[in-house]
C-alpha cells in the first residue's frame, strides 16, 4: 500500500533538506533551505490525489515540484521587475551557470519543457541531478535505471540544453 504525502514527506524530510541545502548553496536565492522544503510540502499537500509507491517515485515527483517552485519564484520576481535580485541556476560543478537571472531561469525552464516533450526520461534526469542535487547512483535508483544509462542521459541532456540556450561548453 502506498504511503500518503504527509508520511512520505516526514520520512524523506532529512533527505529533502539535505538536497535543498546542496541546491541552494550554489544559488544567491532570497529563500532558505527550510523555506524551499516547506514550500514544497505545502505544494504537495494541496494534491490529495497523489500516491507514491516508492521513495524514489516520491523524490522524482518532488524534484519536478521543486523545479516548478523555483521557476514560479523567478517569474514572480520578473513580474515585480526587481533586476537587482538574481537567482542563479547551475547544472552542477561541471557545467557553467546557464541561468543567472530570472529571465535565464525561465528560458532554462522552457528548454527543459521542450526536452521533456522530446524525451521525458532525459528531463527527469536533469531535474533529479540539478534541482534535487542527486548524484548518478541516487538518480539511477530514483528512476529505476542503470548508472551507465544515467550518465549517457546526462551527457545527452547537457548537450541539448547547451544548444537550446545558445551556450558553448
Amino acid at each position: 500500500m502506498a504511503e500518503g504525502i504527509e508520511e512520505r514527506f516526514q520520512a524523506s524530510y532529512a533527505d529533502i533538506l539535505r538536497l535543498a541545502r546542496a541546491r541552494l548553496s550554489r544559488e544567491r536565492s532570497p529563500i532558505s533551505t527550510g523555506t524551499l522544503a516547506h514550500e514544497l510540502y505545502l505544494n504537495l499537500r494541496e494534491r490529495s490525489d497523489l500516491k507514491f509507491a516508492t521513495p524514489g517515485a516520491f523524490m522524482a515527483y518532488a524534484s519536478r515540484a521543486m523545479r516548478s517552485l523555483l521557476v514560479d519564484m523567478a517569474r514572480e520576481r520578473l513580474a515585480q521587475k526587481r533586476s537587482a535580485e538574481l537567482m542563479p541556476l547551475t547544472l552542477g560543478a561541471e557545467v557553467p551557470d546557464l541561468a543567472g537571472t530570472p529571465e535565464q531561469l525561465v528560458a532554462l525552464d522552457e528548454a527543459l519543457t521542450r526536452l521533456g516533450n522530446l524525451d521525458a526520461r532525459l528531463m527527469r534526469v536533469v531535474e533529479l541531478r540539478v534541482i534535487m542535487g542527486l548524484d548518478v547512483l541516487e538518480t539511477a535508483e530514483a528512476l529505476g535505471i542503470s548508472e551507465p544509462t544515467v550518465k549517457r542521459d546526462w551527457q545527452r541532456a547537457k548537450a541539448y540544453l547547451y544548444e537550446a540556450l545558445g551556450v558553448t561548453p
